[in-house]
């Protein structure tokens, strides 16, 4: 009941104008992407009848799958520097908050852009195209983050993906019977927050992960995301009970972000890749010397988020 309810919820959004999506099915697998934040908004399987990404039900967390650019959590005052001058960002940068523009449609595709403007360059001073394109390629949904430098000098950020999903992802499981694998685990660690979401600097062995797996239950996430370095490039959420299953992979990120609302019934989790940390706690960062992203004059940089329904 509380899917279709969510499903319900998510068209009433659309046709009511609240945000325009775009719809595309390929091969049994049906995307609706919403141009403000090109965030994808739903992952529908047909051949199965399973609604796998996070609907969005504002009681518990409003977004799907928020674009995180040009940076990955917040910054000590919300502030920054660049060649000695202070800027304001928000949290996760100003993507999600950006109305795209649907660039192109293929029988497989979508493509989603926004460039720099006079508003952007207030609070981020480089020009830039920033492409967000989805595509369905067998039973996988693949997001490619495109960044173009379209200035003079180079261009620094940082990125990284907030995926949500149904937990449970069928009917008769309960939240606390899944959890996340990583085949690709190497010494995984813990990167601890300081009392605020802003990075301590500091790393520990954790006991969330055993033997690559995070068995999911509500009180992980009562002071905010486990943040985990080392844990490989792929992420599989799966019950032993079920069939159902759903596997993230993101070639290069270094850290991994596991999240939902602290709400001890919240029916989702995300799995958020991350190739760019938050700001560090009691520092004002400096984007000229911080562990960023850099594209020079007239180059492209891309990262890519795949989501494959098993």
């Amino acid at each position: 009941m509380r899917r279709l309810s969510l499903v319900v919820l998510s068209f009433l959004l659309a046709v009511t104008g609240l945000y325009a999506t775009e719809t595309l099915s390929y091969n049994g697998v049906t995307i609706e992407v919403a141009e403000r934040g090109a965030e994808l908004s739903r992952v529908y399987d047909s051949k199965t009848g399973t609604e796998y990404l996070w609907l969005g039900d504002p009681a518990f967390w409003g977004g799907h799958d928020t674009v995180l650019w040009p940076f990955v959590g917040r910054l000590q005052d919300g502030k920054y520097t660049y060649n000695g001058k202070t800027y304001s960002l928000r949290m996760h940068g100003f993507a999600s908050s950006s109305d795209f523009v649907l660039t192109e449609r293929t029988a497989s595709s979508l493509s989603f852009q926004i460039t720099s403007s006079e508003e952007t360059l207030e609070v981020y001073p480089f020009e830039f195209v920033f492409t967000v394109r989805y595509s369905i390629e067998g039973n996988s949904v693949v997001e490619e983050l495109i960044i173009e430098n379209t200035g003079e000098g180079e261009l620094v950020y940082g990125i990284g993906g907030h995926p949500g999903f149904n937990v449970p992802l069928e009917e008769g499981l309960e939240f606390t019977d899944y959890y996340i694998e990583f085949p690709e685990a190497g010494d995984i660690k813990r990167c601890l927050f300081s009392g605020v979401p802003l990075m301590s600097g500091i790393e520990e062995e954790t006991g969330t992960v055993s033997d690559g797996r995070m068995a999911l239950r509500h009180d992980l996430f009562l002071d905010d995301a486990v943040v985990l370095s080392g844990a490989g490039g792929r992420a599989v959420l799966r019950s032993g009970k079920g069939g159902r299953a759903v596997e993230v992979s993101f070639p290069g990120a270094r850290w991994i972000g596991i999240w939902q609302m602290p709400k001890p019934d919240a029916p989702f989790v995300c799995i958020e890749p991350w190739w760019t940390l938050p700001g560090p706690s009691g520092e004002i960062l400096d984007f000229g010397t911080a562990d960023l992203y850099r594209v020079p004059e007239g180059g492209t940089a891309s990262h890519s988020i795949t989501l494959t329904l098993l």
